[in-house]
């Protein structure tokens, strides 16, 4: 299929070197998918924010509640906290306001470092060797660590990030203040537990969201596509052309359209069959596709019709652009299994403007695909829009 131009966009992703975990994603898909996900952690970073802002306030002020009350380490609670509480308006804020000063998943990184920095902190500020006194903490590691790893949407790179990155830092500290891993462990083994059972949790949503995407996109593929030669059918190129327009309408500039009819396609598939008829297709599609720029369209537009749309070109830009079209059918023939098909096409172009209508500029193509039938085939007709009037001087050539 022609490549658009949103399928030559590049997605940098900062901070780790490591490539998305796109494994399932054809690569043509990738910006789309790209985009599907920052949805996602856009998503995911506003309800985050909303339940780390009503549970961490919470948690601060209902101590004698859980008869946890340590009033010498309330105002030491309150600072490990804040960090959290910070980054949950942050979000919060960039979201209601329309203004995100960063990236989706950047905030959701922030505020899984910042719980698992206050967790574990407030772990070791607790931690005195008896469990009764350690219950409290421990139950809150649990709910953080399953937390913190459903944030991972994008899976492992997130997964070293949040989890492995803090862990080996409380390790440092735990040994730098003489603890023993060894007597920690019955304290934290549950949390552990519940971070593997939360990150398994994690990569089976994050593959459920690569499989719905691909099924939305597959299907979006079949409605807009030509299965045989991979172009865009008709109903795509009616969206493409009435988008096309009303930008023209917009901003008082013209856009070309090339109709091409294969010249005695019949007797291809008469005299070679029809497999070797598809093949022709096939390869007019690829042909005619490496003359097109990116932000071009070419679809099936009938059997053996093939409609093209250039956008800001003029008549004589598409003329142009229409004899390299011939060319590169007229002066090779196309290899076919066994056979060696020679293959013309004819073809009708015209311009259009913003005053005219998209029904007259496509008859218009088809009246000059007519004559240049009629003049003996293999040659490209032209026909002028009636419309005339100044014309933005962005016009590019084709």
């Amino acid at each position: 299929m022609i490549e658009t131009a949103g399928s030559r966009i590049t997605t940098i992703v900062r901070f780790s070197g490591l490539k998305p975990p796109y494994k399932k994603i054809p690569p043509q898909w990738l910006p789309a998918y790209e985009a599907h996900i920052r949805v996602v952690e856009r998503q995911v970073a506003v309800v985050a924010a909303w339940v780390l802002l009503i549970t961490v306030v919470f948690y601060q002020f209902t101590h004698e509640l859980r008869l946890a009350y340590r009033p010498d380490l309330w105002l030491t609670e309150l600072a490990f906290r804040t960090p959290v509480l910070l980054s949950a308006l942050l979000t919060l804020l960039a979201h209601y306001t329309g203004k995100p000063m960063c990236r989706s998943l950047y905030l959701l990184r922030v505020m899984g470092l910042s719980v698992m920095t206050m967790i574990l902190a407030l772990f070791l500020v607790h931690y005195n060797g008896v469990s009764a006194d350690t219950y409290q903490i421990t139950s809150g590691m649990v709910i953080s660590f399953f937390g913190v790893a459903i944030l991972s949407v994008r899976g492992l790179r997130e997964w070293w990030l949040l989890f492995a990155l803090p862990l080996a830092i409380f390790a440092l500290v735990a040994w730098a203040r003489g603890l023993a891993l060894t007597e920690m462990l019955p304290f934290i083994f549950d949390p552990l537990v519940m971070m593997v059972i939360g990150i398994v949790m994690s990569e089976a949503l994050r593959q459920l969201r690569a499989g719905e995407f691909l099924a939305r996109q597959q299907l979006r593929e079949q409605a807009t596509t030509d299965q045989l030669t991979g172009l865009l059918n008709r109903r795509a190129m009616h969206q493409l052309l009435q988008q096309e327009h009303a930008r023209a309408q917009r901003y008082e500039t013209r856009y070309s359209l090339i109709l091409g009819d294969l010249d005695r396609f019949k007797r291809v598939n008469d005299r070679y069959g029809h497999n070797v008829g598809d093949i022709v297709l096939q390869e007019t599609a690829r042909r005619l596709g490496s003359h097109m720029r990116a932000q071009d369209a070419l679809c099936r537009w009938g059997g053996e019709e093939i409609l093209m749309l250039l956008p800001e070109t003029g008549l004589e830009g598409a003329k142009q652009v229409a004899e390299k079209i011939r060319l590169s059918l007229s002066d090779e023939p196309i290899l076919a299994g066994e056979h060696c098909v020679p293959q013309t096409i004819s073809l009708g172009v015209t311009s259009c403007h913003g005053r005219d209508d998209i029904e007259s500029a496509i008859k218009r193509a088809d009246d000059a695909l007519y004559q240049a039938k009629e003049n003996g085939r293999n040659r490209t007709e032209a026909i002028a829009s009636p419309c005339s009037g100044p014309v933005s001087p962005n016009i590019r050539p084709a």
